[in-house]
């Protein structure tokens, strides 16, 4: 299969996705979870905005630990379930509807999108995210994200790495997930998805999606964010070891934002 031509993701993109989301990303988060904490921890920020929030996996762990922070996302139904969720755990969380290329919520120490979430945006687009994000930082505020390593998938075959074949049972609800990727020589990942669902007694139920992702080296990544005002201070694995260009497959970037007066979008 051939990889699909990547556009920035439609507000909708998660709709389907987003009942059973958190069965099967839940315990994934919690090892890049750790690291945020660790982040911000060394570097003393104790607000923080989380721009892709989805159901709520960090903005519900760093709550926890005290931070201040405040979720947004692009996709409602996302939204509604981080919102049932705190209602239920009887935490006060504010979560807030928003286009990460224009979000402008306040002044922050750290802003994070985690998990893979700027891929959704073409390069530049993401670019017009990076500039919003800077807008909502304070002046030695963070940004902090991660995606996978487009060097470490156009790599002999570590694409077939990404294939997954996912089962899970919660309740009543039984689901599987059946994925396969492709990648090319611009960093755009394609993923062909099946996916079945079957609650109580009712009939199961099947669909087929197919989505893109735009992934990136860690030089490309450092060349467009000092473009945006943003100077890498580290990059790692998820988990907070030794990034290798070759051998990791998801870089987590922490960048620091510049003085207005090397901001290269700066108005003389």
């Amino acid at each position: 299969m051939r990889p699909l031509s990547h556009s920035s993701a439609k507000p909708s993109l998660y709709n389907k996705e987003s009942e059973t989301y958190d069965m099967f990303n839940h315990e994934n988060s919690k090892i890049i979870n750790g690291t945020i904490e660790k982040i911000l921890r060394k570097y003393k920020k104790k607000t923080v905005l989380d721009l892709t929030c989805g159901t709520g996996s960090q903005v519900f762990w760093l709550a926890d630990k005290g931070y201040e922070i405040i979720g947004a996302d692009i996709n409602a139904k996302m939204l509604k379930i981080a919102k049932n969720k705190g209602k239920q755990e009887k935490i006060e969380v504010k979560f807030i509807k928003c286009d990460m290329r224009t979000a402008s919520i306040g002044k922050f120490g750290a802003v994070i999108t985690i998990f893979n979430a700027v891929g959704h945006l073409t390069k530049n687009d993401f670019e017009k995210a990076m500039r919003a994000i800077y807008n909502n930082l304070h002046n030695d505020g963070l940004y902090i994200f991660d995606i996978f390593n487009a060097r470490y998938f156009q790599k002999d075959n570590n694409i077939t790495k990404l294939t997954i074949d996912w089962q899970k049972k919660d309740g009543k609800i039984k689901s599987r997930i059946i994925q396969y990727s492709t990648i090319n020589d611009t960093g755009v990942l394609s993923s062909f998805t099946i996916e079945l669902l079957q609650k109580s007694s009712e009939s199961l139920k099947t669909t087929k999606h197919t989505n893109t992702l735009q992934i990136y080296s860690s030089d490309e990544l450092k060349e467009m964010l000092h473009r945006n005002g943003f100077k890498v201070i580290r990059k790692c694995a998820i988990d907070g070891s030794r990034f290798d260009e070759d051998e990791t497959d998801r870089i987590f970037i922490v960048a620091k934002k510049q003085e207005l007066d090397v901001h290269p979008h700066k108005q003389n």
